[in-house]
């Protein structure tokens, strides 16, 4: 009937002027449409777990016999809307979760391929396969390669954390020098599995599109051995230490490549002997620092007492 009646309406306004019928006939008209509007339902949606019942003038789960408020008809719409984008937001962090999971699985288990295939995509693929997934994950790693690799080294850096813990004792009876060189070996023994590849890894990282992410990786490193060792400088000394470090490290990782010495004895002195050459070149930029300040004070005594002398002259 009340559709009869809006249809009726409706041609009446088409058969009269518009200013004729803009008052009255709309007066008619709107209790009618906003009463039809009423039984209009806009979405619903049942399940065992949850079940939504959105309609245009009633809340959800609610009788559509009345017209609803204005606010109730909002807030209607706007908790099951809400409740829509938390359900759908919950869904999104636990498949990002999923997803990240699923490649730290083919991570990790392309790394035992690595020694045959290198750092490569075809690893990576060997790898998905051992831990039960489709290769087509692989498309998903923007930087095949490089991934690989970064994930290797972050792994070396939590294990020498782990290996700093459990030899906290044995650390802290050694010399300063002796405990440097005992913790980066730790790390580069951590790369010996893979040395026969290490130049592919180590000109991944030298891509310009890696190379940023090594480096943080490096400096993330040593400031880990540095701070394991028991420094707590916050001065410029700061980055002299780290700086001195990251060479000799660099290139300790360089000679191991070379080095087919039994159990890399021959890498080993030669870190020691860097270490000692980076200990003794600080401490003489430490000795001419102090040196140029004592000269500098002197010259200002010297200085001074001379420009007095001319004054009481």
């Amino acid at each position: 009937m009340r559709a009869v009646q809006i249809t009726r309406l409706l041609q009446n306004l088409a058969s009269q002027g518009a200013a004729a019928a803009s008052y009255s006939s709309l007066r008619r008209l709107a209790p009618l449409a906003s009463q039809q509007s009423s039984l209009c339902r806009l979405y619903a949606r049942d399940s065992s777990t949850e079940s939504f019942a959105w309609s245009v003038g009633s809340e959800p789960g609610a009788s559509t016999g009345a017209p609803a408020s204005d606010g109730a008809q909002e807030n209607g719409a706007t908790s099951g809307l809400g409740a829509s984008f938390k359900n759908t937001s919950d869904k999104d962090s636990a498949s990002d979760e999923e997803a990240v999971d699923e490649k730290s699985q083919v991570l990790r288990a392309a790394m035992s391929h690595v020694s045959r295939l290198g750092w490569t995509e075809s690893a990576l693929v060997q790898g998905a396969k051992d831990a039960g997934l489709s290769p087509a994950i692989v498309g998903s790693f923007p930087r095949k390669d490089a991934a690989l690799v970064e994930f290797f080294m972050d792994e070396c850096n939590r294990h020498l954390e782990d290996e700093v813990e459990a030899r906290e004792k044995e650390l802290s009876s050694m010399l300063l020098a002796e405990r440097i060189a005992q913790l980066v070996r730790l790390r580069l023994q951590m790369q010996i599995p893979f040395l026969s590849k290490w130049p592919q890894a180590l000109s991944i990282q030298a891509h310009p599109m890696n190379a940023a992410t090594a480096l943080k990786q490096r400096a993330v490193l040593m400031d880990d051995i540095w701070h394991a060792v028991g420094d707590r400088s916050t001065d410029m000394d700061w980055y002299t230490k780290r700086a001195l470090l990251g060479g000799v490290y660099a290139a300790t990782e360089l000679y191991m490549l070379t080095d087919y010495s039994p159990g890399h004895r021959d890498s080993w002195a030669f870190l020691e002997r860097r270490i000692k050459d980076a200990i003794d070149c600080r401490k003489t930029a430490q000795e001419a620092s102090q040196l140029a300040q004592a000269v500098g004070m002197g010259l200002s005594n010297s200085l001074s007492s001379l420009f007095s002398r001319g004054s009481q002259m």
